[in-house]
């Protein structure tokens, strides 16, 4: 029996290549998180260290020099890759960016049918703030983070 190769050409556009992207890591994550969860709190900051770490890497790579580096770094890939739907203002020694909507807050929210207790979304947050501070003082900044019902600021000053 003989077999025929076909080559896969990309045939989704960028937003439904941000759907899917984050649709499966926000799975990912939440199965992730489903887990931790349950583990002693060493090993749950550890988990929350590692992923931390990760993130930190892909921003380093950037050449990020002044809090409007990072808020524009962090809006393109949160965009291209999550479907975010961001703003950022500022200057070199202070910038925001805004979440208008959170491609990953938005899949995981879907992928969990909405289930999220206030407990859960409170916990979600505060890992997410500790999480944005710490990756700051890695370059220097101060981090000031504003949660509204329909948006979540993150402020970055040196």
């Amino acid at each position: 029996m003989t077999t025929t190769a076909t080559k896969v050409n990309t045939k989704w556009d960028s937003k439904k290549t941000a759907e899917v992207t984050s649709n499966i890591v926000a799975a990912t994550w939440l199965a992730a998180w489903e887990v931790i969860s349950k583990l002693d709190e060493k090993a749950q900051q550890h988990f929350h260290d590692a992923l931390r770490q990760q993130k930190l890497n892909h921003y380093k790579t950037m050449n990020i020099k002044t809090p409007l580096d990072l808020v524009r770094a962090v809006a393109e890939t949160e965009h291209n890759v999550y479907g975010s739907e961001i703003e950022i203002s500022g200057d070199e020694k202070k910038a925001t960016l805004k979440y208008n909507s959170c491609g990953m807050w938005e899949a995981s929210k879907k992928i969990s049918g909405g289930k999220f207790t206030p407990e859960q979304e409170q916990k979600m947050g505060e890992q997410c703030q500790s999480s944005w501070n710490k990756i700051a003082k890695e370059f220097g900044f101060t981090f000031e983070p504003k949660m509204e019902k329909d948006s979540y600021e993150m402020t970055f000053s040196k």
